[in-house]
């Protein structure tokens, strides 16, 4: 494999682990062999340990003492109550950024809208969705409530990877950019209750269709294996296309 820059290694790397973790490649409990990975990548282990420390956070990976790291086992009820109040939460910071943010915060906003459509239409959807993050941490900063602030980043940063995996959807990215525009024009309005609403509806539809794939499979949550809720959240990813 070619090697990657230096600045891009780790990066680079937690995106094809974390690809291969969602389309169900690497399986629940499977080891992450450091050397492997760093051989692959043709790097030292130092960016391939930045990249797990990174799923980890995220919490697509768990670091287990003596047992190196091991791909974690999804617990599809906290992901989808993840979502609802994220979604809730996204949409307070919405109402709250669109009365506080200053002229140069619009502006900043304004900027990284326009560079992730430059990047959407030239279809490179990962450097894409990272103005997309951008754009809602903005929004969250926005608020100007440390608080608030506080709780959004930490609970969004585990939403990561799903969010940004979908993208690569057909149609997905395309809608996204769109209610990413409407919130843009909402905010410049300063029409707060628009912006709330476009925000909840915004986070609420990214976990929907995982949450209507559930609710109508036999599969019981509350009582099932782990095992057993990966199995089903990766025919969930599956069923809506994301693979």
């Amino acid at each position: 494999m070619k090697k990657v820059r230096p600045n891009s290694q780790s990066e680079n790397i937690r995106l094809h682990i974390e690809a291969e973790i969602l389309s169900g490649k690497i399986r629940p409990g499977e080891r992450l062999d450091e050397d492997a990975i760093a051989a692959k990548f043709d790097v030292s282990r130092t960016p391939v340990r930045e990249a797990i420390l990174q799923l980890a956070h995220s919490g697509l990976v768990e670091r287990l003492p003596r047992k190196g790291s091991i791909v974690a086992r999804t617990n599809i009820k906290k992901l989808i109550q993840a979502f609802e109040l994220v979604s809730e939460l996204e949409g307070i910071c919405g109402r709250l950024a669109t009365r506080r943010m200053s002229e140069m915060e619009i502006q900043a906003l304004k900027d990284c809208h326009a560079k992730s459509e430059r990047l959407l239409k030239t279809r490179d959807i990962d450097a894409h969705y990272r103005y997309c993050r951008k754009f809602h941490v903005l929004l969250i900063n926005g608020t100007h409530n440390e608080e608030i602030m506080d709780v959004a980043h930490r609970l969004g940063s585990k939403l990561l990877p799903y969010r940004r995996f979908q993208l690569h959807y057909p149609g997905k990215a395309e809608t996204n950019f769109e209610a990413h525009q409407n919130v843009l024009k909402a905010v410049i309005e300063r029409d707060a209750i628009k912006v709330a609403n476009i925000m909840k509806e915004h986070t609420t539809v990214q976990g929907d269709a995982l949450a209507e794939y559930v609710s109508v499979t036999s599969l019981s949550i509350q009582d099932s294996k782990e095992e057993d809720q990966t199995a089903a959240f990766i025919d969930a990813v599956k069923a809506i296309g994301m693979v």
